[in-house]
């Protein structure tokens, strides 16, 4: 078979198309031409790239979709007997990106050989495996995917069984439209299902709160050998225990702030069920992890809920607004490269100026091996490591809806306009601590 010359990613093309028609015709219970859908496909894909394609790729796309593993073997399908197991699924099953090994013979490659597998890929290495979801975009036919956590969720949206909430990245703003505000996001989620939405940035505030008290108390007892580094980014916790086991033990054993965000809704209301929505695919994975699966109940990214947005009809720009003031500054500073430590500092000046903070940043997969290789040879003289995955930090994901440059400045914008500045300044954060009874008045 004569390989397909091809740089576009196309199966990733057809997925969102793809998922947006699977999102009309389940929400709106349309499901008499659904098995047409594979056909329609072919035929569309094959017009494309002008060459045959088999049934079996598509339908292990569309499996995707829907949340479920791809299968080798493809019989007949019924596309209603997929909605049925992907809507009664509780939980998206591990590796979360997953390979369609039956559309690897179409690709070109001057031996024969996948270079993305041996060189970005190691799901079946799973130890050494960050979860950066880089494999997928090195992949030239868009055969390495995500799958999408959507199509199982839609029932318990709808049936208003249980209040669900959105606990949305501190990277959110901008990303759905220049003048798409907190609260008209806030507004838009609630327009198809969810109870409320709640900033991540929010939970950021509580940690940061808690990572400079440690911090102070560390080198208040003169603690000179101390330093930590920070929790909030999966790739960068995975670097660290797959590469760097020697320093393993200095990562923060605080929670990351979606984590956090979810067990705070969870403890305010325990039948809520919280869908986490931000730009990292590696996230997807965090959430599912044992010792925090009880947290985050499905994940979704802004590049999903842009379409499923789309898919419904959803204009955000004629919804009003529902604005409150949720997070500070330091919170929503998080979303950027260097946030964590920023947000650390400001707040550990506000507990004691004397104590010495000095901080790192290291940004990007081979940043922080190089920066992590100098830290532990001792040619940094540091007691905080801040390590983000992606350029940019979390504005760099690769969900993203905007460019590094474009979501930087709007982060900036954003957490300027905050009226409280550090944690200790959120009385958000004080009410809460007082519900739960850690803090009294």
């Amino acid at each position: 078979m004569k390989p397909i010359y091809i740089e576009n990613q196309i199966l990733s093309n057809y997925k969102s198309k793809i998922f947006q028609e699977l999102i009309r015709i389940i929400w709106y219970e349309n499901l008499n031409d659904i098995n047409e859908i594979p056909q329609k496909v072919l035929k569309d894909l094959r017009n494309d790239i002008n060459k045959e394609i088999d049934e079996g790729t598509v339908i292990n796309l569309i499996r995707i979709i829907m949340g479920l593993d791809p299968i080798d073997r493809i019989d007949d399908v019924n596309l209603k007997d997929l909605i049925n197991e992907a809507t009664n699924l509780k939980q998206i099953q591990m590796p979360v990106i997953s390979i369609i090994d039956d559309a690897c013979k179409y690709c070109e490659s001057s031996k024969g050989e996948c270079l993305t597998k041996s060189k970005h890929i190691h799901c079946n290495k799973e130890s050494t495996c960050s979860s950066c979801g880089q494999c997928m975009y090195k992949c030239k036919l868009g055969a390495i995917s995500d799958k999408i956590e959507f199509i199982p969720m839609i029932n318990m949206l709808k049936s208003k069984e249980y209040p669900v909430y959105a606990a949305v990245a501190p990277a959110f703003i901008g990303q759905f439209g220049e003048n798409v505000t907190a609260g008209i996001l806030r507004s838009a989620l609630k327009s198809i299902g969810f109870e409320d939405m709640i900033e991540v940035a929010f939970a950021a505030d509580i940690l940061t709160a808690k990572e400079a008290y440690s911090f102070y108390e560390n080198m208040n007892n003169n603690n000179k050998e101390f330093f930590i580094t920070s929790c909030c980014c999966p790739v960068w916790v995975n670097l660290v225990k797959n590469k760097f086991p020697i320093v393993a033990d200095k990562i923060s054993t605080s929670v990351s702030p979606m984590i956090a965000c979810g067990r705070i809704i969870k403890i305010l209301n325990p039948s809520a069920k919280v869908v986490f929505i931000g730009p990292c695919i590696a996230k997807k994975e965090e959430a599912k992890e044992d010792a925090l699966n009880d947290a985050i109940d499905f994940v979704l990214t802004f590049e999903e809920i842009g379409q499923i947005f789309k898919a419904l009809n959803v204009n955000l720009l004629d919804i009003e607004e529902d604005a409150r003031e949720e997070s500070s500054y330091c919170g929503r500073i998080y979303a950027k490269s260097g946030g964590v430590s920023k947000s650390i500092e400001a707040t550990l000046k506000e507990i004691d100026s004397s104590i010495k903070f000095k901080p790192i940043a290291f940004q990007g997969a081979k940043e922080c091996i190089e920066g992590l290789n100098k830290v532990i040879n001792k040619e940094l003289d540091v007691n905080f490591i801040e390590g983000m995955g992606c350029i940019g930090g979390c504005i760099g994901g690769p969900k993203k809806l905007l460019s590094v440059d474009k979501g930087s400045e709007n982060v900036d914008k954003y957490s300027n306009e905050a009226d409280m500045k550090t944690p200790l300044d959120n009385l958000n954060v004080a009410q809460f601590l007082i519900q739960i009874g850690i803090l009294k008045v």
